[in-house]
């Protein structure tokens, strides 16, 4: 179990009337400037607004959306619906420690200084960029008031700056034109945009997307400058790479890409035909993340399942970030030290989703997930069977959770919780 800090009973939000306004910086300010930055993967179907709010209260500074499809986002209401939601207080608050001890910080909350926030989205701007130095990061997204508050009222160190997390968009097309029509209708709601250069499904690759943009830089560098000459060349565009095999093209892809202003760059440590079963290649993320040369932040991703890989896969490969998976869908606490689902992030759950309105297949695909642990083979059947989201918070009632106890505004955040989900389940 991790640390945790004491909350007398009958403590208000009086305890944290002094905290300052939360910092809001670029995602690869975020990785640059503090020593530990933890991430959410983008999920397909699983990353949805429910699941990004519940990890964003245990120390995962930044979520992903699942992968969207562009062309599809850009045309249809129907499917910008369907494939994106947010609201005010899905991004955390967070205590973060400067890498440098002792500096100061250079930023403020918006819109004093920092990145320049737009009211209005750009016409195309100039077709080349200008100089990485000569740079502004910029966003269209406005800071609306929130109810979050940081796991305690008080920095852990006098270093410790509080800083608000992030939500990235994940997006897969095969051309710019699309990706940078679905950037303009979703720059106001997210703080940047990620190009999806990894999927290894057959079906993606054969679309032109995902993994079948590993080998056309060209291309990888097209859309970058497509996005960032709509958008404007100061707003966040990241990618997310797969090592290719031949570590000679991983070389060309980065390269090509940074001549862009790519914003950071996340690799998975496995090929695009290898399974999620194979071990992730820490060598190969390491290689890529020297061909990055310190020039832009770097993310690795893969195997992620416990604190101790994440230290392991920084201090191998020399990251500035680590993302999580299948990690967290197991266990939503991860990067707040829990060693499986804690109680209180079910209860957490439950009442998101049911303020959310979440769906019941992907309400109980989450629940399967992060008690799977929990659970003899005899209850994962039974409770895989369960037919409704009723059917399944009665179960788990009957097993001792308590859904209403912890229900309050501002909702608590992950370190407040004490008991161990094996005490009830």
């Amino acid at each position: 179990m991790p640390s945790v800090v004491d909350h007398e009973e009958g403590s208000s939000s009086d305890d944290f009337s002094d905290l300052p306004t939360p910092l809001t910086v670029p995602v690869s300010t975020m990785l640059s400037s503090y020593k530990t930055t933890n991430v959410l993967a983008p999920l397909v179907r699983c990353s949805k607004l429910p699941f990004r709010h519940l990890c964003s209260l245990y120390e995962t500074h930044v979520t992903h959306t699942p992968m969207i499809l562009a062309q599809e986002f850009s045309r249809s209401q129907t499917a910008r619906i369907s494939d994106f939601s947010t609201n005010a207080d899905e991004r955390g608050v967070f205590w973060m420690e400067p890498k440098h001890a002792g500096s100061s910080a250079t930023f403020r909350p918006h819109p004093e200084d920092g990145p320049e926030i737009r009211d209005t989205l750009p016409e195309d701007v100039d077709e080349e960029p200008p100089d990485r130095g000569l740079i502004r990061s910029i966003t269209y997204h406005r800071p609306r008031p929130h109810s979050r508050l940081p796991p305690t009222p008080r920095p852990p160190t006098k270093h410790s700056q509080l800083v608000r997390g992030a939500l990235v968009v994940q997006m897969a097309s095969p051309n710019g034109a699309s990706l940078a029509d679905a950037a303009q209708l979703i720059a106001p709601y997210v703080d940047g945009l990620d190009i999806n250069c990894g999927c290894p499904q057959s079906w993606a690759y054969h679309e032109g997307i995902g993994c079948a943009l590993l080998r056309k830089p060209e291309l990888v560098r097209d859309m970058v400058r497509t996005v960032k000459g709509r958008m404007g060349w100061g707003w966040p565009v990241s990618i997310k790479i797969r090592i290719d095999p031949d570590l000679k093209l991983t070389d060309q892809l980065i390269r090509t890409a940074l001549e862009t202003n790519v914003s950071h760059i996340t690799i998975h440590g496995r090929t695009r035909h290898q399974a999620s079963t194979e071990p992730v290649s820490l060598d190969g993320i390491r290689f890529a993340v020297e061909c990055v040369r310190g020039e832009v932040p770097t993310v690795a991703n893969g195997d992620l399942w416990d604190l101790a890989d994440a230290q392991s896969m920084r201090d191998h490969c020399g990251v500035d970030g680590v993302m999580a998976a299948r990690g967290l869908l197991a266990n939503p606490a991860l990067f707040a030290g829990y060693d499986k689902t804690p109680r209180h992030a079910v209860e957490q759950f439950v009442n998101l989703s049911v303020d959310y309105g979440f769906i019941f297949p992907l309400f109980h695909r989450h629940l399967a997930y992060m008690l799977e642990s929990h659970f003899v083979k005899p209850e994962k059947t039974y409770f895989n069977a369960l037919p409704s989201s009723v059917s399944a918070i009665d179960y788990l009632s009957s097993r001792g959770l308590d859904f209403r106890a912890i229900k309050q505004v501002p909702m608590w955040d992950g370190r407040k919780g004490r008991e161990d989900l094996s005490r009830c389940i």
